[in-house]
C-alpha cells in the first residue's frame, strides 16, 4: 500500500513545486515498490559486505565476486583472511573492509528490530566507526536493510544525473518529497534507464 501511497505523494507533490519535468516523469512511469530491492535473507553482516562490494564496480562484476564471498561468510567465517577474500577478486582495501565485518561481534548481535529503534545519531555512530562505511552506505542499509521511507543519498553518481535532468541542480536535497525520499531516489534511479 505504501509504494502507491509514496508514488501519489510523489506526483501531487512534483506538481505543487512545478517540477514539471519530474511530474511528467511520474506520470508516465509505474509504482515501484522498496519490496523489490529487499532480500530478507540476507544477515547485517552479509548485507554490508554485499554493499561494499556494489561500490564503484560494474552490477554484473559485482554480482559475480558476491556470489562467491557469499559462500565463504556461509561457511568458514573464522578461517576467513585478507588473502583467501583477495583471491575472490575483492581488492585489499574492500577485502581489508569486509574482514572487519565479519569480525565485528557488534554487528553479529545487532537485529533489524534493534536498528529500527535506533536514532539518526545513533545509527551514524554505529556504523561509520565501521571501516569501508560511508554516509553512502549508511544512507543504502537504511533505505533497503532497516526500510526507511525517508532517506535522500546524496553523493549518489546516477542521482545526481537524475537532479541534473529534473532539478537543474546537483545539491537539491528532495526536501518536498519528505516523509518519502527513499522513493524519489527509486524513480530517479528509474528514470537513468528511460533517458
Amino acid at each position: 500500500m505504501s509504494a502507491k501511497k509514496a508514488h501519489a505523494f510523489l506526483l501531487n507533490t512534483a506538481k505543487k513545486e512545478k517540477h514539471h519535468a519530474f511530474y511528467k516523469f511520474m506520470q508516465s512511469t509505474e509504482v515501484i515498490s522498496i519490496k523489490t530491492r529487499i532480500d530478507p535473507s540476507l544477515s547485517l553482516k552479509h548485507f554490508l559486505a554485499k554493499t561494499i562490494i556494489g561500490q564503484q564496480v560494474s552490477t554484473k562484476a559485482a554480482q559475480s565476486i558476491w556470489q562467491k564471498v557469499k559462500i565463504v561468510l556461509d561457511s568458514r567465517q573464522s578461517q576467513t583472511t585478507l588473502e583467501s577474500l583477495k583471491d575472490l577478486g575483492l581488492s585489499k582495501p574492500k577485502a581489508s573492509y569486509i574482514l572487519g565485518i565479519i569480525k565485528d561481534e557488534g554487528i553479529e548481535k545487532m537485529t533489524i528490530d534493534d536498528l529500527k529503534q535506533m536514532s539518526l545519531e545513533e545509527l551514524t555512530e554505529f556504523f561509520l566507526k565501521l571501516k569501508g562505511v560511508g554516509p553512502w552506505t549508511l544512507g543504502v542499509v537504511r533505505m533497503f536493510y532497516i526500510q526507511d521511507t525517508d532517506v535522500f543519498l546524496e553523493g549518489d553518481l546516477g542521482i545526481n544525473k537524475a537532479l541534473i535532468n529534473f532539478f537543474n541542480s546537483k545539491t537539491y536535497t528532495g526536501h518536498h518529497y519528505s516523509p518519502y525520499r527513499t522513493y524519489l531516489c527509486l524513480y530517479l534511479w528509474k528514470s537513468l534507464n528511460n533517458v
